[in-house]
């Protein structure tokens, strides 16, 4: 969900040249932008007005430069307590003729006229269109397996930070007693392999020596559970892991990533706005 403000769907331009409709283009697709062929990739990205699952996309395109718009829908609460967005569900009406398996996060090329959901199946698109999927057969399996890894981790914390249904978010005594152990347990848990992986590989990044798909996933991770630490004074779940604090730490000062980090998506809420941290 995104932008308080509306979100305006610019005109299509113009159709491709061929009469038979690429995916993601045509009318339907408006909101989107014009399509046509071109070498570099354009892209739009949509998530929430949250960062989440969607920060790891845009730190990938804020990193490698790509010409892209990140749409951010916005969710609000109705009078039964649902929330929901009207510029989200409009969107996915249309998004749908081409996928329709579309979902937050997305990502639309159009270069190729694709629609890819799916926040994994997103993150390695976005690598193989951006050269962020790693070098040599080693590095992308490296890279696949972390990623994954991840959404274990990913659920926990989703988990952790929203209400089960039935509780509002008012209810938030069991959410810091839940994130005691939290810290305790699940993050070492987590963290022991992470910090492991690179000893084992012992490279800068988690598949090699630049940057790939999984290290912005991992960086993200690691940043949410550290501002959460911090906001509800726990020890920073880092310190008794020096190699992934020093990934974190150098993550951090990538100098192509400094515009993002100065920038507003940087300090975009952690959750949603029915969670119990946002």
């Amino acid at each position: 969900f995104g932008s308080r403000q509306e979100l305006r769907p610019p005109p299509l331009h113009h159709r491709p040249p061929s009469s038979e409709k690429r995916m993601g283009q045509g009318p339907c697709f408006g909101f989107l932008g014009a399509g046509g062929h071109v070498r570099k990739p354009r892209l739009t990205t949509g998530y929430g007005d949250f960062r989440g699952l969607g920060a790891p996309m845009r730190m990938m395109c804020a990193y490698t430069g790509v010409r892209c718009e990140d749409l951010k829908y916005s969710a609000e609460q109705s009078i039964t307590g649902n929330w929901t967005s009207a510029a989200w569900a409009r969107h996915k009406r249309e998004l749908e003729e081409a996928n329709p398996l579309v979902q937050l996060p997305y990502v639309v090329n159009h270069a190729s006229g694709e629609v890819v959901a799916q926040s994994n199946a997103v993150y390695l698109y976005l690598g193989r269109v951006l050269g962020l999927c790693g070098r040599t057969r080693d590095e992308k399996l490296a890279n696949e397996q972390v990623l994954f890894h991840l959404n274990l981790m990913w659920t926990q914390l989703r988990d952790l930070v929203y209400p089960e249904p039935g509780h509002s978010r008012s209810d938030s005594l069991s959410f810091r007693r839940a994130l005691a152990d939290h810290f305790e347990n699940s993050v070492p848990d987590h963290y022991e392999k992470l910090e492991s992986w690179l000893r084992t590989r012992k490279t800068d990044f988690f598949a090699g020596k630049r940057p790939c798909t999984a290290d912005f996933h991992v960086w993200e991770m690691l940043d949410q559970q550290e501002e959460m630490a911090r906001r509800h004074h726990h020890e920073s779940p880092l310190l008794e892991y020096p190699v992934l604090r020093s990934f974190y730490e150098r993550f951090r000062r990538l100098p192509a990533l400094q515009s993002y980090f100065s920038g507003p998506d940087s300090r975009l809420p952690i959750n949603n706005k029915m969670a119990y941290f946002q």
